[in-house]
Parts: structure tokens; C-alpha cells; sequence
């Protein structure tokens, strides 16, 4: 990618160098026949944007977007007054009015259940240290073979 940027901005360079270059050898009646061009250029895509403005606009008329967007609106103002999505909406509004109260009563539960806990209550937890209980199963005495309960064959 550095390559392609370096090449870039060397090509970009050499082409102001050349614009340069081209503005200073012009004459003042060069630069004139040059401007008038632009201008003619100019205009000439103006006149071709309107008229594909109006192909535009007239293709629309043709079409009948206007009469789709009527539609459109007015069907987006019967839902809106429909009683079946007034239904939706307020029993939506509903179920999260419930869900909200059952997160309060939640949170207040396990605030109530925080509060009650206390630090003495933690220290019945029982804590296996590595080192201890498993250094106390290894000095315990070997004492009866792993048993297999699968059938034997006899």
C-alpha cells in the first residue's frame, strides 16, 4: 500500500508540476479560448440536467408515484386508527408496565436478601486447600482396591 501511495502522491505532484508549467506558457488569447470552452461546457451540462430532470419528472407522473405515496399516507392513517393496533400498543405498554414492576419486586428482593445475609453467615462456607486435604488423603493408609461393578466373567 506505501508504494501505491508514494506512487499516488507522485502522480498527483506531476500533474500540478504540468498545470503549471501549461499556465505559464499560455498567452493571454489561449487562455481566453480556454475559458470561453469551460463555460460552453459548463452551460451544455446544465441544459442537459434539466432536460433529464424533466424526463425524470415526467416518467414519475407516468408511473403514478404520486398516487402510490397517496396511498401510502392514507393507509398509514388507517392503521394508526385501526382499533386492533390500538389494542397492540396499549397491550404492549401493559406487558412493559408488568415487566418493570416484576424487575422492581425482584431487585428489591435480593436487596432485602443482601441485607439479611451477614458476614457471619459466610463463614460456614466450606474451603478445600489444596495443600491440606489432598496432603491428608495422601498420608492416609491405602486401604481397599478400587471395585468394578460391571459383570464379571466367570
Amino acid at each position: 500500500m506505501g508504494k501505491k501511495l508514494l506512487f499516488g502522491l507522485g502522480a498527483l505532484v506531476a500533474g500540478a508540476g504540468v498545470a503549471v508549467a501549461v499556465t505559464k506558457k499560455l498567452t493571454n488569447e489561449q487562455k481566453d479560448k480556454l475559458a470561453m470552452k469551460l463555460d460552453e461546457a459548463v452551460l451544455n451540462g446544465r441544459e442537459k440536467a434539466l432536460k433529464y430532470n424533466q424526463y425524470m419528472q415526467d416518467y414519475l407522473e407516468d408511473k403514478g408515484i404520486d398516487s402510490l405515496k397517496d396511498k401510502v399516507v392514507s393507509r398509514a392513517d388507517e392503521l394508526k386508527n385501526d382499533q386492533a393496533v390500538k389494542e397492540a400498543f396499549s397491550s404492549l405498554k401493559q406487558a412493559t408496565a408488568d415487566l418493570k414492576e416484576r424487575l422492581e419486586a425482584t431487585k428489591d428482593k435480593f436487596e432485602d436478601l443482601a441485607q439479611e445475609d451477614s458476614a457471619d453467615d459466610w463463614n460456614d462456607d466450606i474451603v478445600i486447600d489444596g495443600r491440606s486435604a489432598f496432603g491428608e488423603a495422601k498420608d492416609q493408609p491405602y486401604e481397599r482396591p478400587t471395585e468394578t461393578f460391571y459383570p464379571h466373567n466367570n
